[in-house]
């Protein structure tokens, strides 16, 4: 069904996220309220447990509608992803003056490579899942600011990814009717 299509294309994010995230982080998503984003969010929201914080990004009203409502973001910003400066600065507004541990990145348009360097913690890490990232730009954008941060290249395949995020679907009532609702629009 169209659904299990529309997991299955993003199926790589929620598992990945699943890997990289620990109890207690602090996890920064970037394009959260896309259909990859909203996933790293539900996955990331069980990982970082009481002592952790997830903190999401949306583009429009829309976007931050339905974030909200899936409820596994402690925080939901709303703003411009191509804007470094300005996302780094509501994070840092949002989290008590501190950067996440771990910014995962699903905007599916160029030019965010920065905001997700730049609101990141030294020695944190940057997961970029979207296909619009410019790995050049990542490289020399995070060496130019002296961003000590590992940068991670999303890979849209790891063993067990399928079954991972249609089990998380699955478990998840409230994520799998947003879903349903992003495929009807």
């Amino acid at each position: 069904d169209k659904l299990s299509l529309a997991v299955l294309d993003v199926a790589g994010a929620p598992i990945q996220t699943d890997r990289l995230v620990s109890p207690g982080d602090t996890v920064f998503v970037l394009g959260a309220g896309g259909k990859s984003g909203i996933m790293c969010c539900s996955v990331a929201r069980k990982k970082v447990g009481p002592d952790g914080k997830v903190i999401g990004l949306a583009h429009s009203d829309k976007s931050r509608n339905r974030l909200e409502r899936l409820g596994a973001c402690d925080v939901v910003l709303q703003g411009d992803a191509k804007d470094a400066i300005s996302t780094m600065n509501k994070l840092l507004e949002a989290n008590d003056g501190k950067k996440a541990d771990i910014t995962i990145n699903c905007v599916n348009i160029p030019g965010t490579e920065m905001s997700s360097i730049l609101s990141t913690k030294d020695r944190g890490k940057v997961y970029f899942f979207s296909m619009a990232t410019s790995f050049t730009a990542a490289a020399l954008g995070a060496e130019g600011v002296g961003a000590d941060v590992d940068l991670i290249i999303g890979n849209g395949y790891a063993k067990g990814h399928a079954q991972y995020a249609l089990q998380l679907v699955r478990e998840d009532q409230k994520l799998r009717e947003i879903l349903e609702e992003m495929f009807e629009e």
